[in-house]
């Protein structure tokens, strides 16, 4: 696991030993894209609940001078409620989105790194470029999926006597593996791996896989900050995954700088 934390640690001096500085452009974007995205999807849903309460609270004539009082806490209830939920699903299955946004730029990010590490990249063609986007995205929606599924049963653990304390901490080690898998199957797809043969990689590399991805699975919990600049740490975990899975296979080790 400590393996792919000291990966993180040389991510950004990698890229700006090496001239990839530029690729911080990329997060940046997407950065703008979420801040915008999350904030207009909690108004939209809150002025609809709005309108949606007022038809309702517009019957109830027996509130009399109450009505508007209600009607505005019950608005900022909705305000408050809406975007605790939006923290929530951001920092439990929001890496995935961000990093199913970010496939094609990760993808790109994770050859260049490579061809400065010395490996043998392919020649560039367009058809195959797009092919690693199509798995890139099919592994983030798959990956996705599970930790959904995972996170609602790590939930309901958390209602358990006595073992109920260990859910928090399940959802992240989850989310941690399947954020790591993500990150470093852009190598594995370049070695020409199955998607099977992939999931097999992470899972018996699973402390290291986990260890790449827990540094992106803990600053999504940091709210608001944390999912707003995501896409900066993705970016990272990429260059990471890349060093650890292509530092592996090369002998004698090279030194990353």
């Amino acid at each position: 696991m400590f393996k792919g934390f000291r990966a993180y640690g040389k991510s950004i001096s990698f890229l700006n030993n090496h001239g990839l500085s530029w690729v911080w452009f990329f997060p940046l974007i997407v950065t703008a894209l979420v801040i915008i995205g999350g904030f207009e999807l909690t108004s939209w849903a809150t002025d609809a609940l709005n309108v949606l309460l007022k038809d309702f609270l517009d019957g109830q004539t027996w509130l009399g001078d109450w009505q508007s009082t209600i009607g505005t806490i019950l608005y900022w209830i909705i305000w408050l409620v809406l975007r605790i939920l939006l923290y929530f699903a951001m920092a439990f299955i929001g890496g995935s989105i961000i990093i199913l946004i970010m496939t094609p730029v990760l993808a790109y990010v994770s050859e260049k790194v490579a061809e400065k590490l010395g490996v043998d990249v392919p020649a560039f063609s367009l058809s195959r470029f797009f092919q690693e986007i199509i798995r890139g995205l099919g592994i983030a929606l798959k990956n996705g999926t599970i930790q959904i599924l995972l996170t609602i049963i790590c939930f309901g653990i958390g209602f358990i006597p006595v073992i109920g304390f260990l859910s928090p901490f399940l959802m992240i080690v989850i989310n941690a593996y399947y954020y790591g898998f993500s990150l470093i199957d852009y190598s594995l797809e370049r070695r020409a791996m199955s998607v099977g043969d992939s999931s097999t990689y992470a899972f018996e590399r699973k402390f290291t896989t986990t260890g790449i991805g827990l540094p992106f699975a803990l600053w999504m919990l940091i709210p608001f900050i944390g999912p707003m600049t995501s896409g900066f740490v993705a970016l990272l975990g990429t260059v990471a995954a890349t060093i650890a899975v292509e530092s592996e296979s090369t002998s004698p080790a090279k030194t990353v700088q």
